[in-house]
């Protein structure tokens, strides 16, 4: 697995406009949360940006890094035998991260968060789909309505990203078999969700048993 600042990608590179929606819903699912959550383990950092949206909102965040160029607070390599205080985080966070391993390898890294979590992972893992995405909006409306037709990729092998190892709906990952890890994992789906505008994305929050 290559590090991330090894990559050569830029801070406007990274913060495209379908990155900036995967913020918004990062920092929503985990407000939705409430007072409960407190304090947080961010997972997998290339910038600081919702480290700091976090902090600003009075959380207590603690980064973690495979990548020593980014000054993580923890070292942390998901795919080695790590160790983490036990139910010192109210919540994990880690968004487009387990992808980047094998899948064995991540499901035992899921399996060893859920261990060391208080409550709650909040994670998203990349969507392989072929879609259609109608939006509705007009100045009566106070929100936009969406319309959104997925189809899993199941006849595809190759990720999106040459990064990946894996993604969701591709042949041999359908959506089913990633439940089955969550579950294995102690975990139950207390939300789920996927921007129309942005399918490529899927948000879970779970929660431990």
């Amino acid at each position: 697995m290559e590090l991330i600042s090894s990559l050569g990608i830029t801070s406007s590179q990274y913060l495209s406009k379908e990155r900036f929606i995967s913020y918004h819903h990062r920092s929503r699912l985990l407000f939705s949360l409430g007072s409960q959550v407190k304090n947080v383990l961010e997972i997998g950092i290339f910038n600081s940006l919702f480290t700091e949206i976090l902090r600003q909102s009075n959380y207590n965040v603690t980064t973690a890094d495979i990548d020593p160029n980014l000054k993580p607070d923890i070292m942390l390599d998901l795919t080695a035998d790590f160790i983490l205080p036990k139910d010192k985080f109210d919540a994990i966070v880690l968004f487009q991260v387990l992808e980047h391993f094998p899948y064995e390898k991540s499901e035992l890294a899921l399996q060893k968060l859920a261990a060391i979590t208080k409550k709650y992972l909040v994670i998203s893992i990349p969507n392989a789909t072929e879609y259609l995405s109608l939006q509705i909006k007009t100045s009566f409306l106070l929100k936009a309505r969406h319309l959104l037709w997925e189809i899993p990729q199941f006849w595809s092998t190759t990720p999106l990203c040459d990064e990946h190892y894996w993604e969701l709906g591709l042949k041999g990952y359908p959506k089913k078999r990633f439940l089955e890890s969550v579950a294995k994992a102690g975990l139950i789906v207390r939300e789920e969700y996927v921007d129309p505008t942005f399918p490529y994305h899927y948000f879970l929050i779970l929660e431990k048993i």
